[in-house]
């Protein structure tokens, strides 16, 4: 899925790329890395809403094809037939993603366990499970209530004994306050240039630093190599059946790694996509976080919800939101633009200057956009 053959000179029928399918697979598994979908169920939801996507004739993707679609290393340009002793090698196809991005996916898919999704998310109720009830702190829920002439959206708590329990919340309600908290987390055009301007010079310093890289890279590289050297010596002197397995068990993780240190040196200070494309969406979202709200798509609004605060929202009924628990980049303009905010002046046994706590205040603020700057990327 997401590539058909062709027939190339010199090499016969090769597998290149089949838009818009090819695409949309990558933007799934690039989203799956990089945790903007948490689980393989949004996976699947994402696939659902793209009717270019082939399903079947109830308009579903099975589970199993999108395991099968994060585990098939194809899509990183590689090539591996055990039951034909093909191990692992570079194919002559292009990729969809990076083979470090194919190791964030395994890594994902073996590591801790998650929540299942709730199967009740749907468009009508993008709210549903993020908004806590503001009395006993439970999760909102949310239904469809008949009228006598038509049926009417709520949001309401679950918890029995709750003051608010059964107590509806008309979505219209909620959903508009919600937009409205939105529309005050959009930042002047002087605080947005001002963040825009920390990213970019985060961007080119990373550039330079990785250009530097490579020769650590090759220096790991050797290591590899000499430990995969001691790995087949020792099978060599050794007759247990278990054991050999495990030393070609450890042989392929190694070889996995040569090739994403491989990749990542033919890729250092060469970006795959310049600033302005790589953050684009990510500054879009920062200047105007309502207007991703205002997508018809569920999983834009979700991820909203994941991006612009660090926590659910507490709702009391008649009442409002309670002050809402905003993501770092959003705390980090309110902060710029409090008019109370001054300089923080290292102290010591000198007394302090103000050229050094100009420099200090600035170098916290960029390192604390260093470390929110790969999320919003993603």
């Amino acid at each position: 899925m997401g590539y058909r053959y062709e027939r190339t000179s010199g090499h016969g029928k090769m597998l290149v790329r089949d838009e818009p399918l090819a695409s949309i697979i990558q933007e799934a598994l690039e989203g799956y890395a990089s945790g903007r979908f948490q689980l393989q169920a949004e996976v699947k939801r994402f696939l659902e809403s793209h009717p270019e996507y082939p399903c079947d004739r109830n308009g579903d993707v099975r589970n199993q094809r999108v395991t099968e679609m994060l585990t098939r290393n194809v899509y990183a340009g590689y090539i591996e037939a055990p039951k034909w002793d093909v191990s692992l090698r570079p194919g002559r196809h292009e990729a969809l993603i990076s083979y470090e991005t194919f190791r964030k996916i395994d890594a994902r898919l073996h590591g801790t366990a998650k929540v299942p999704a709730r199967k009740n998310l749907s468009q009508d109720f993008p709210l549903r499970g993020f908004v806590l009830c503001g009395h006993c702190g439970t999760p909102s829920t949310a239904c469809w209530s008949s009228g006598r002439h038509a049926r009417y959206p709520y949001y309401l708590c679950p918890t029995k004994g709750c003051a608010s329990y059964r107590k509806s919340i008309p979505r219209d309600t909620i959903e508009g306050e919600f937009e409205g908290l939105l529309q005050k987390l959009r930042p002047t055009e002087g605080l947005f240039a001002l963040a825009r301007q920390m990213f970019e010079d985060l961007w080119n310093h990373r550039l330079q630093t990785q250009k530097t890289r490579g020769q650590s890279l090759n220096a790991e590289i050797k290591k590899i190599d000499g430990a995969i050297e001691q790995l087949l010596d020792r099978i060599v002197n050794v007759d247990s059946e278990t054991v050999i397995r495990a030393y070609e068990s450890r042989i392929q993780d190694l070889e996995a790694r040569k090739f994403e240190l491989k990749e990542k040196i033919a890729s250092c200070g060469r970006p795959l996509r310049g600033f302005d494309e790589t953050f684009r969406t990510a500054m879009e979202f920062l200047s105007k976080p309502h207007k991703l709200w205002s997508s018809e798509r569920l999983e834009d609004k979700r991820a909203v919800l994941k991006l612009a605060f660090s926590d659910r929202l507490p709702y009391v009924r008649n009442e409002g939101f309670r002050t809402a628990k905003t993501a770092l980049p959003f705390n980090m303009l309110e902060g710029f633009s409090d008019p109370k905010m001054v300089m923080a002046r290292p102290r010591g046994f000198e007394p302090p200057t103000t050229a050094f706590g100009g420099l200090y205040s600035i170098q916290l603020s960029y390192g604390r956009v260093g470390a929110y700057s790969n999320r919003l990327a993603g």
